[in-house]
């Protein structure tokens, strides 16, 4: 039997994208805060084709709110959203940090500053709600992403 469970776990671990990244979530729950839901996007989006193509847009694009869907999607539409010139450098960057989280009743904002894969900063807000009436019921989600400008760091 031991050796079963050896043989079993061996193929876990073989059958593992080499380099995956383990992301605790990869869709909206009402146990993640707003900044966890912020951290997995920004996260997923740093390995974006880790195991496979887009994967990290796909993520974030679970946790963009129905009424941000209704805006940005299908699919298919939020990737190449994703990859523009705006938000692009967002795919791939090399360091992430959080900052200004403001958390109130069902609303909640996080700015997020990036070093994109060539080095320069950029700066991301993200506007998100708690879920209500919906299948996200109690969930955060994000309804917009806002550059900004970084003045200095």
């Amino acid at each position: 039997m031991n050796q079963l469970i050896r043989i079993a776990a061996l193929l876990v671990v073989l059958a593992a994208p080499v380099g995956a990244t383990h992301l605790p979530q990869t869709e909206p729950d009402p146990s993640l805060s707003p900044r966890d839901v912020v951290s997995i996007q920004i996260e997923a989006l740093r390995n974006n084709d880790i195991p496979y193509e887009n994967r990290g847009i796909e993520v974030t694009f679970n946790f963009a709110s129905p009424a941000n869907k209704r805006m940005t999607g299908p699919l298919e539409r939020f990737k190449a959203m994703v990859r523009n010139p705006i938000f692009g450098p967002m795919i791939d960057h090399r360091s992430a940090s959080f900052e200004n989280l403001v958390v109130k009743d069902d609303s909640a904002r996080i700015d997020v500053i990036l070093t994109s894969k060539e080095g320069g900063y950029l700066g991301y807000r993200f506007i998100l709600s708690r879920q209500h009436g919906n299948q996200y019921e109690g969930s955060w989600m994000t309804d917009a992403v806002i550059p900004f400008d970084i003045v200095s760091l």
